[in-house]
C-alpha cells in the first residue's frame, strides 16, 4: 500500500516537473517578441509613446495659435461666399416655405380675432424674409455669415483639443525635447539653455540623459486633422527637426529597469524549463510504465468507446495547454508581484499537474488499446459515433422507405409533407414565443396553450370530415352500380380517397360534357340552317321582287336595264355562295385533291395582297405588312393557299374598325416553321367562344348587315388543314388575330438563317 501511495506521489510530482519544463518554451513563445530588443528604449512599446508625446508636442506647442490670432486671420473670399450660397436651397423655395409656415397662421389667427398673434406671426414671417434676402442679395451679410461658421469650427477645434491638454502636460515630465524650424528659426525645447543648438544637443546627448533620438515632425500631417482644422495649417511651413531624450529622473526609468529584470528572468526561466524538460522526456517510458502497473480504474476506463477515451484525453490535454498558455500571458504579472499572484501560480500548476498526469495516463491507455489496426478495429465497432450512426442509417433507411411508401399516390405523399412542415412551423412558432415571454415578458405566451388546444381540435374535426366524406364515396359507388346518377362530390383533400371520387366526378363529367356537345351540335346545326336560309334567300328574294318589276309594262328602259343589272348581281352572289359551300362541304368531308409543288409563301401573299391594293388605300384601316425580303417555299397548292390569304385579307376590310392599325406579317419560327399573323381590330363586338366562327355560316356581324357568306374563315381553315397546317384564332377584347403555320421545304429551311438575319 505504501508502494503505491509512494509511487502516485512521484509521478504527480513529474507531472508537475513536466508541466514546468513546458511553460518555459510556451512562454518565450507568447512573450519572447516583446524582450527581444537590447532595453526598454527599442521596444514597440517606447516609440509608441515616443510617437504620442510628439503628436501632443505638435498639437500645443509647436504649431499652437490662440484662438483670438485664429479668427483675426479669417478671410472669406468671393468664391466662398458663393458656394455658401449654392448649399442654401433656392431663394424662391424658401420664401415659399416661409409663407407655408406662417400664412396658415395668420389666417387662423385673423379669423379668431387675435390681432395681436396675426402682428406678431406677420413680423417673424417679414424678419425671415428679409434675411433670406439679405444671404442672396447682400454679400456682406453673407460674409458675416461664414466669418461667424468659421469662428464655431475654430472654437469647436480647441474645445476638442483640450480634452488632450492633461495627458500632454503628463508626457512633458516622461521627455525632454529641443526642435528647431529651419524656414522660420523658431525653436521649442524644454531645456533652459535653448539658445545654441550645439549646446541643447550635447545636453541631451549627455550624462544627465539615459537616451536620446533625433525626430522630425511636419506640422501639416498632424493631429489637426482629427479634429477638422486642416485650414487651420500653414501647409509652407517646412517640418521641426530636432532631438528627444528621456531625463535620468523621468518615470520611464523605471519601466525600463523593470523590462531588463523581466528580460534576465525569462531568459533564466526558459533555459531552467528546458533542462527540466529534457530530463522529464528522458524518464518519460520507466515512469509511464510502472504507474500502467498501478493503475485500479484501469479496468473501468478501457470499458469506455474509444471516441469517449479520445474526448477525455484531448479535454485533460487541452485543460492543461490552457492553463500554461494563461500563467505565459501573465508573466509580466507574475514577475513584478510575484507576491500577489503567488497563490493563483501555484493553483494553477497544481491543476495544470493534475489534468497532465491524467492525460499521460490516458494516453498510455490508449497506446496499449490500439496497438495494431485490427485491436483499433475493434475498438471503432464499439465506439458510440460507429453505434449511433449504424442506428442513425437504419433508422434513415426506415424512414425513407416509409416516406417512399406515402409518395405511391403523391397527392397523399405532398399532403402529408404539407402536415408536417406545418408542424414544424408550429413548433417554431411556440418556441420563439416562449423565449419572447421569458426574456422580454411578452405576453403573446398566452396563446401557446390555446394554439395546442385549437390544433388538437382541428385533427379530430378532420378525422370526421375524412369519415364522412368516405361514406360519400361509397353512397355514390352504389349508385352508379345501380345505373343510377350521383351528385357530384366535393374535391376533398389530395389522396387515394379524394382520387377515387375524383373519377367518379369524371365518369359524371364526360357524360355531361357528351350532353352539352349534343345539345351544342344541335344548336349549331340549328344556325346553320337558319343561316343559310336567311343568306341564300336574301339575293333570291331580290331576284323574284326585281323579276316581278321587270314584268310591269309601266317600267322605262332604263329602270329595266338596272332591275336587269341588280338580278345579274344577285345571280352571281347566289352562286358564289353555293359554290363555296359545296367547296368548304368537299374539304370538310377530304373530297379535294391538291396539287401540290414548290410555292413561294411571300409571292402569294404579295399577290393577294395586290388584290386589294385599291380596296386597301381607299379604306381608312391602315396596314402594316412585313414579309421577309427573300422567298420561303413550302410544297403546296398556291391556287388554294391564295384563296385562303385572300379570304383573310377580305375580311379583315370588312370588319377591322376604322382609323385603327391592322397587322400582316410573315416570319420564320424557331421550330424552323413559317408564321404568318392577321390582326385587326374588330368593329363588331366578339363573342366569348372564337371557335364558333370557324362554323360555316357564322359571321362576325351577327345582325348579317354586311355583305358574305360567312365562310371565309371555315374555308381558309380546311386548306390550311390540308396542307398539314395550323390556323388559330385568338381575341382580347376586340383584337382578332389569326396566325397560320406552315412547313417550310427542305431547301428553305437551310436558308432559315439568312432569311432570318433579312427580317
Amino acid at each position: 500500500m505504501d508502494t503505491k501511495w509512494k509511487n502516485r506521489t512521484l509521478f504527480l510530482l513529474y507531472s508537475l516537473l513536466l508541466v514546468v519544463g513546458l511553460s518555459g518554451p510556451l512562454t518565450i513563445m507568447d512573450q519572447g517578441s516583446r524582450y527581444l530588443y537590447r532595453d526598454y528604449y527599442r521596444t514597440p512599446e517606447f516609440r509608441q509613446q515616443l510617437e504620442q508625446f510628439a503628436t501632443y508636442l505638435n498639437l500645443f506647442e509647436l504649431n499652437s495659435l490662440s484662438a483670438k490670432e485664429l479668427k483675426a486671420a479669417i478671410t472669406v473670399n468671393e468664391d466662398e461666399i458663393i458656394d455658401y450660397r449654392q448649399q442654401l436651397e433656392p431663394l424662391a423655395f424658401q420664401i415659399q416655405n416661409i409663407h407655408n409656415e406662417y400664412d396658415s397662421l395668420i389666417l387662423e389667427a385673423v379669423a379668431t380675432d387675435n390681432s395681436s398673434a396675426a402682428d406678431s406671426y406677420k413680423a417673424q414671417r417679414d424678419n425671415k424674409l428679409e434675411e433670406q434676402k439679405k444671404v442672396f442679395e447682400d454679400n456682406d451679410y453673407a460674409l458675416s455669415l461664414i466669418r461667424k461658421e468659421k469662428e464655431r469650427q475654430i472654437d469647436e477645434y480647441y474645445s476638442q483639443r483640450e480634452m488632450y491638454r492633461s495627458e500632454y502636460l503628463y508626457n512633458q515630465d516622461l521627455f525632454s525635447y529641443y526642435f528647431r524650424n529651419p524656414s522660420t528659426g523658431m525653436v521649442h525645447s524644454s531645456l533652459s539653455n535653448a539658445d545654441d543648438q550645439v549646446v541643447a544637443q550635447n545636453e541631451l546627448y549627455g550624462d544627465s540623459h539615459v537616451y536620446a533620438t533625433n525626430y522630425s515632425i511636419d506640422i501639416v500631417n498632424s493631429a489637426h486633422y482629427m479634429f477638422g482644422a486642416r485650414e487651420l495649417l500653414d501647409a509652407s511651413i517646412l517640418p521641426y527637426k530636432g532631438w528627444i531624450a528621456v531625463p535620468k529622473d523621468s518615470p520611464l526609468q523605471e519601466q525600463a529597469r523593470r523590462y531588463q529584470w523581466e528580460q534576465i528572468v525569462l531568459l533564466a526561466y526558459g533555459a531552467a524549463a528546458a533542462v527540466l524538460l529534457v530530463a522529464c522526456i528522458i524518464r518519460f517510458k520507466r515512469v509511464m510504465s510502472v504507474q500502467a502497473e498501478r493503475s485500479q480504474w484501469t479496468t473501468y476506463y478501457r470499458k469506455l468507446p474509444l471516441d469517449a477515451k479520445l474526448l477525455f484525453s484531448i479535454g485533460m490535454a487541452a485543460l492543461t495547454l490552457g492553463l500554461l498558455a494563461d500563467l505565459a500571458g501573465h508573466y509580466s504579472s507574475i514577475t513584478v508581484e510575484p507576491l500577489f499572484y503567488g497563490e493563483k501560480l501555484i493553483v494553477t500548476l497544481a491543476i495544470a499537474a493534475i489534468s497532465m498526469a491524467l492525460t499521460l495516463i490516458q494516453g498510455k491507455f490508449l497506446v496499449q488499446d490500439l496497438h495494431s489496426w485490427s485491436k483499433f478495429g475493434e475498438e471503432w465497432k464499439r465506439s458510440l459515433l460507429q453505434r449511433g450512426g449504424l442506428r442513425i442509417k437504419a433508422g434513415f433507411i426506415s424512414v425513407l422507405n416509409q416516406v417512399r411508401d406515402s409518395f405511391i399516390y403523391k397527392n397523399t405523399g405532398i399532403r402529408l409533407l404539407l402536415l408536417s412542415c406545418i408542424w414544424i412551423c408550429l413548433g417554431f412558432i411556440g418556441g420563439w414565443m416562449t423565449v419572447s415571454f421569458f426574456q422580454y415578458n411578452d405576453s403573446s405566451f398566452v396563446l401557446v396553450l390555446p394554439i395546442l388546444a385549437i390544433v388538437g381540435l382541428v385533427v379530430f374535426l378532420l378525422t370526421t370530415r375524412r369519415l364522412g366524406y368516405l361514406n360519400k364515396v361509397a353512397k355514390a359507388a352504389d349508385e352508379l352500380a345501380a345505373g343510377r346518377m350521383p351528385d357530384e362530390l366535393p374535391q376533398s383533400g389530395s389522396d387515394v380517397l379524394a382520387s377515387l371520387a375524383s373519377n367518379i366526378n369524371a365518369l359524371r363529367r364526360g357524360v355531361t360534357l357528351l350532353q352539352n356537345e349534343q345539345a351544342k351540335s344541335e344548336r349549331l346545326k340549328t344556325e346553320l340552317i337558319t343561316n343559310v336560309s336567311h343568306d341564300l334567300r336574301t339575293p333570291l328574294t331580290s331576284i323574284i321582287t326585281y323579276a316581278g318589276l321587270l314584268k310591269t309594262e309601266d317600267a322605262t328602259v332604263e329602270e329595266r336595264a338596272a332591275y336587269v343589272d341588280i338580278i345579274n348581281q344577285k345571280s352571281k352572289r347566289l352562286k358564289t355562295m353555293i359554290d363555296d359551300l359545296f367547296e368548304v362541304s368537299r374539304m370538310a368531308s377530304g373530297n379535294v385533291k391538291l396539287i401540290l409543288e414548290k410555292s413561294d409563301l411571300v409571292q402569294l401573299m404579295q399577290q393577294a395582297l395586290a388584290e386589294y391594293k385599291e380596296d386597301m388605300d381607299g379604306s381608312d384601316v391602315q396596314f402594316r405588312v412585313s414579309l421577309p425580303a427573300g422567298p420561303l417555299f413550302v410544297l403546296a397548292d398556291g391556287q388554294k393557299l391564295w384563296r385562303a390569304f385572300d379570304n383573310l385579307i377580305g375580311n379583315m376590310l370588312k370588319y377591322s374598325l376604322s382609323h385603327t392599325r391592322a397587322y400582316i406579317s410573315m416570319q420564320i419560327s424557331e421550330t424552323q416553321e413559317v408564321a404568318i399573323t392577321f390582326k385587326n381590330v374588330s368593329k363588331y363586338e366578339i363573342s366569348d367562344n372564337a371557335d364558333e366562327l370557324f362554323e360555316r355560316f357564322k359571321r362576325g356581324d351577327t345582325s348579317r348587315h354586311t355583305e358574305g357568306a360567312g365562310l371565309g374563315l371555315a374555308i381558309a381553315k380546311s386548306i390550311i388543314d390540308l396542307h398539314e397546317g395550323r390556323l388559330t384564332l385568338e381575341t382580347d377584347g376586340d383584337l382578332f388575330k389569326v396566325s397560320i403555320t406552315l412547313k417550310l421545304q427542305a431547301s428553305a429551311k437551310q436558308a432559315a438563317p439568312d432569311l432570318i438575319a433579312a427580317l
